[in-house]
């Protein structure tokens, strides 16, 4: 059964007046599949193994594995063992964009999401300790606050950024530790994409709300990422498709309108130029 992490919440007293939710993940069904998308998490393997699976790759996960995922990303829990023991912070987007230290992670995780890999750390027996320590804090600290509750949780998830920041810099070896202007772009972008890569297939669009230029905006984007805008429009536009006509029963005809698409055709030249076969073929591929 898949269950998206958000549902799982919504029942929390606090969930609906807080820009946060932690939740440890301590007792589940073998047959679970956990989703998390739509969303700042940030997660910590306390014990156990799992997997975690985006649209391209899958990874097992152990014990001490850190990972942080963005809007963007849209990926799926599975296969967990019996011990498996997740502490998990979600934090809503907008309240993320708040904090002055947000980017400063952002900035940290920005090669991983723009090259579509999931940012999972390992990291050293005491890195992950002190960790733990912090998102422990969430689940009972805030709750005894009444006067200055709100200060306290935004320097609670002030602090723990720069933990995680940290650590990912110790992980990647990423000597620049200031915020570039480049990597907040590049988030804006993504932003803007994953709200927008249906309706708006054209880069003049991306680069007018975000007031500059279409020669800048894929400067910034091929520089971080080695790709250019049309690739992360089109790779979305694809992942899409691929789950459409593999878990839905649309015509090919619906499912290019749905994507913005002008007609059929368009459409099926599309997917063929990125997977190599026509929309129809892929899905009854697994029926051979």
């Amino acid at each position: 059964m898949e269950l998206a992490f958000l549902d799982l919440v919504k029942s929390s007293i606090h969930y609906i007046n807080e820009p946060y939710c932690f939740k440890i993940f301590d007792n589940h069904n073998a047959n679970d599949n956990i989703v998390m998308e739509k969303g700042f998490y940030f997660m910590l393997v306390i014990n156990g193994t799992a997997v975690v699976s985006d649209v391209y790759n899958n990874y097992i996960l152990e014990k001490n594995n850190l990972l942080i995922f963005t809007p963007s990303v849209r990926a799926v829990f599975f296969d967990m063992s019996r011990e498996f023991l997740l502490y998990c912070l979600y934090i809503v987007p907008d309240y993320f964009d708040s904090l002055s230290v947000g980017l400063l992670l952002y900035n940290r995780v920005s090669h991983f999401i723009g090259n579509y890999e999931l940012p999972v750390f390992h990291l050293e027996k005491e890195q992950a300790y002190c960790i733990q320590n912090t998102l422990v804090l969430f689940s009972g600290l805030t709750e005894k606050m009444l006067i200055y509750r709100d200060g306290a949780v935004r320097h609670l998830c002030s602090f723990l950024m720069l933990q995680m920041a940290d650590v990912v810099y110790m992980n990647v070896h990423d000597n620049s530790g200031c915020v570039k202007r480049s990597n907040d772009i590049f988030r804006k972008f993504k932003k803007l994409l994953v709200h927008n890569y249906r309706k708006h297939h054209d880069i003049k669009f991306y680069a007018c709300n975000l007031n500059i230029s279409t020669t800048y905006l894929s400067r910034v984007v091929k520089n971080l990422t080695g790709h250019t805008v049309n690739f992360h429009i089109s790779e979305l536009l694809c992942a899409d498709a691929r789950k459409m006509l593999e878990c839905s029963d649309l015509e090919v005809k619906e499912i290019a309108d749905v994507l913005g698409f002008s007609d059929q055709s368009v459409f099926g030249k599309f997917f063929r130029r990125k997977t190599g076969m026509s929309p129809m073929k892929f899905r009854m591929r697994k029926s051979f």
